[in-house]
């Protein structure tokens, strides 16, 4: 009998041994080591967290009318990106903080986390779209050539040999880049890198270039702020552009969910006419592309 006994103790403790060897892995997935569920993306918690904080912060060039800008009586920052910015957050009940940055380090605030966005005629390109999550386009632009009126350097061909001015890492700088435009560059004496569009402005009043690569937006801003002062370079008959393209709002990379809650509202916007309300505001007529 105890012979009996003493054999089931056995297989018992063999039993419990083996049983030991196969619970091993079990303790290596609890852990995080082989699980494909820690191996899984973070879920994107964007909008939650502007949601709690009851902010969106926009982050601008505050010189880049009548998109967004200081203004000189007030203080305040307003514009076209402004209004339509701080609809979206009435409708998300939370605030706008409207936060002006260096233009040619927005990748750098975005990316820290200074800001949420980058909305502020923002145009699309490649580069961008490659380190940012970017939103369908809201609106159409030019990279158009503005000079002083009556100049000598009205069309194209005059500024051959001359210097041209442009905002450091803007879209006009891009364009101007470009293949397209490669034979134009080269004709020119100089192309002279400015940090605002207001320094290009004082760059161009005094001499030291004799146009100003500039989105057309901008430029009819100021024609019609100083209708004597400047007017836009020509080719064949018509404006000379630099480049058609689209301005979207700029999001982290991963930071869908706070991208479509806001594109969605401005949606919400167009169909109720609010958007194009705005826009007449600025423009005289709704001049969105949002569908």
């Amino acid at each position: 009998m105890k012979r009996i006994i003493a054999m089931f103790l056995t297989l018992a403790m063999v039993t419990v041994a083996f049983a030991g060897c196969g619970g091993s892995p079990a303790s290596s997935t609890a852990s995080g080591g082989s699980s494909s569920k820690a191996d899984s993306p973070a879920a994107d918690e964007s909008w939650t967290k502007v949601e709690q904080a009851g902010k969106l912060v926009l982050g601008l060039d505050p010189e880049f009318p009548p998109m967004g800008y200081k203004d000189t009586s007030s203080g305040d920052i307003i514009g076209f990106d402004i209004d339509l910015a701080k609809e979206v957050c009435s409708r998300l009940n939370i605030k706008l903080e409207a936060q002006p940055i260096n233009w040619d380090s927005k990748q750098l605030e975005l990316d820290g986390g200074n800001i949420d966005c980058i909305w502020n005629g923002l145009s699309w390109t490649q580069e961008r779209a490659d380190n940012m999550y970017v939103t369908k386009p809201y609106m159409n632009n030019k990279q158009v050539l503005m000079t002083l009126k009556g100049s000598d350097y009205t069309s194209m061909a005059s500024l051959n040999g001359q210097s041209l001015a442009v905002q450091k890492d803007s879209s006009a700088e891009a364009a101007l880049n470009s293949d397209d435009n490669k034979a134009f560059k080269d004709s020119l004496k100089e192309v002279v890198g400015v940090d605002s569009y207001t320094n290009g402005l004082m760059e161009l009043k005094n001499g030291t270039v004799v146009a100003l690569g500039i989105d057309e937006v901008v430029a009819r801003w100021y024609m019609e702020q100083e209708p004597d002062k400047y007017e836009l370079v020509q080719k064949d008959g018509a404006d000379a552009s630099l480049a058609n393209e689209d301005y979207i709002i700029g999001f982290r990379k991963g930071d869908t969910a706070l991208a479509n809650k806001i594109y969605d509202t401005l949606k919400e916007m167009k169909a109720d006419g609010k958007l194009a309300e705005i826009s007449k505001v600025w423009f005289g007529k709704d001049i969105t592309v949002i569908k």
